[in-house]
Formats: structure tokens, C-alpha cells, sequence
């Protein structure tokens, strides 16, 4: 089996990189002026409103990371994490405002911050969010490639 170990690599590669090309991710995609067309409006909020929520999710999970090299749950780690993802929302809501055709909309900013805070409260029951991808299998056991038997 072929593990990929992270916890070998540097801490700014592993943790901090991530963080930052998400954030640029977030903004370059927050500086155009149409994503993507919808027709359908209920379907267009959905898209939207569920984008906002799984990327500020992301968001908080790369930011406790980046905050918690030891991976540790205490509740000034997990608040800031919270504090910082929403912090920038909000910011990312004053860019949009600037974006022709995009404006700053505070239900947007409610839905990052509740990506954040569903994600803060995943980071605190589910084990495996604090794990991965620390130590993972590249390809699983039952993907490994075996010698044919004749």
C-alpha cells in the first residue's frame, strides 16, 4: 500500500499553503462578474446558497488546521478558526460589492458563517475531519494492484 504521509512535509506546506490558495480561490471566483447561469431562480439560490455554505466550511476546517498543528480541539483554536473564516465572508461580501454585476448581500454572510460554525461542530465529533489527511492511503487496500494468478 502506498500511504501519503503529509505530517513529513513542512508545516507552511501542509497547512498553510491550502489555507491560502483557498482564500485566493474564494476571491478570484468572488471578482468575476457572473459564475455561472441558472435559469431556474430557486435553483440559482440553492447553487449559490449551498456554495457559500461548503466553501466557508472548507474554509474553517483549512483554518483550524493552520491554527492547531497538533490538531488539538481547544475552544480558542476552534473560535478563532470560526472568527477568521466569517471575518473574511464579510470581506469577501465588501469586494463583491465592488464587482460589477455582484453586490454584498448579509444573507450571504450568514450563510458562510453557518458553513463555519457546521463545520466548527464536525471538527469536534467527527474523528476522522481531525485526521484526514494527515496519514491516508493513496490507494486503498482493495485497489492495490496484485500480481495476476494464472
Amino acid at each position: 500500500m502506498i500511504l501519503l504521509r503529509l505530517h513529513a512535509l513542512p508545516r507552511w506546506l501542509r497547512d498553510i499553503v491550502p489555507l491560502v490558495l483557498w482564500m485566493a480561490l474564494i476571491f478570484v471566483l468572488s471578482s468575476r462578474s457572473t459564475l455561472v447561469e441558472i435559469e431556474n431562480k430557486t435553483g440559482e439560490k440553492f447553487f449559490f446558497k449551498t456554495s457559500h455554505f461548503v466553501a466557508y466550511g472548507m474554509l474553517a476546517w483549512l483554518w483550524w488546521r493552520a491554527l492547531a498543528p497538533q490538531r488539538q480541539l481547544a475552544r480558542s483554536i476552534l473560535l478563532a478558526a470560526f472568527v477568521f473564516t466569517t471575518l473574511y465572508g464579510v470581506f469577501d461580501e465588501i469586494h463583491q460589492s465592488f464587482v460589477p454585476g455582484r453586490h454584498a448581500r448579509i444573507a450571504d454572510m450568514l450563510f458562510d458563517a453557518s458553513g463555519a460554525l457546521a463545520m466548527i461542530l464536525l471538527i469536534r465529533r467527527v474523528k476522522w475531519l481531525r485526521l484526514f489527511p494527515d496519514s491516508w492511503p493513496l490507494f486503498p487496500p482493495e485497489y492495490e494492484r496484485k500480481s495476476p494468478q494464472f
